[in-house]
Parts: structure tokens; sequence; C-alpha cells
């Protein structure tokens, strides 16, 4: 299984470390490719949104099930989420500080109602990805 993580930004070093020690996690279950989009410094966020969700879009791997990660997607439960993993090739996207165009992205969830630093809501995504594949694997680590 493939899944990709496409976010704009980067992780500080502490963060980082707790990413990788996710990603060892993982590795036997999946494999995770990281694609980190610079942010775009504008003073027009317009175009800002813009220029970052083409950035993304460019990336996106083809004939990957793409996962937008927006205030306004579905929320779920844990074993939920879990069932997403029935695709061989999945991208979740992480948009910029602003956000992106959210009209060119038609699968969307939704963490919480709370907005969340990036930093850290990467980390949670990762965590809930190994979450995630556990329950399918039927791993002893959701409970």
């Amino acid at each position: 299984m493939k899944i990709n993580l496409i976010a704009v930004g980067s992780l500080t070093l502490d963060n980082k470390k707790i990413y990788d020690n996710y990603l060892k996690k993982i590795n036997h279950l999946a494999t995770i490719n990281l694609i980190e989009i610079k942010e775009i410094v504008n003073d027009n966020i317009d175009l800002k949104i813009a220029k970052e969700t083409e950035l993304i879009l460019n990336k996106i791997p083809k004939n990957s099930k793409i996962i937008y990660l927006s205030l306004q997607g579905k929320q779920m439960t844990s074993e939920e989420f879990s069932d997403l993993f029935i695709e061989d090739n999945l991208t979740f996207v992480i948009g910029g500080s602003n956000g992106v165009d959210e009209s060119k992205f038609s699968n969307k969830i939704s963490f919480s109602k709370m907005t969340f630093p990036h930093q850290m809501f990467r980390l949670m995504l990762i965590e809930q990805i190994y979450r995630g594949l556990a329950i399918k694997k039927n791993i002893k680590y959701h409970k």
C-alpha cells in the first residue's frame, strides 16, 4: 500500500522526530511518501491560495484517491478512517495556513471542528494513519 502525504510547510526538528517514530511503525504496513510544498509568501491571500492549490494538485500521483483534510469535511471514527485503507494508492492533503481552493477536492474529512497548528496536525494525521493500519491489520495498538 502506498500512502502519499502532501503538506504545505515543513516540520521543526522536534516534531520531525515524533513523525519519524510513527514512520518506523508504519514501514512494515505501508509506504509513506511525504511531499512538502513550500509555503507561498504573498500578501494577496487569494493568489497565495491559488498558487498553493496548483502546486499541490501538480504533486498528486496518478490514480491516487485524494483526501483533503478540511474543517468542512466529514468527521469519522478511527474505525471508519481505517476503512480508507482498502485503497492501494491514497493521497492525504494538508493545505497551507490559509487553506486551498476546496472546490478542487471532492473527498474531504475533518478531524474536528477546531483548528490545529499545522505541525501538530501532521503529527495527528500520521498517528491516525498508523492507528487505521493497525485496525486493518489487527495489530494491538488501537485500544
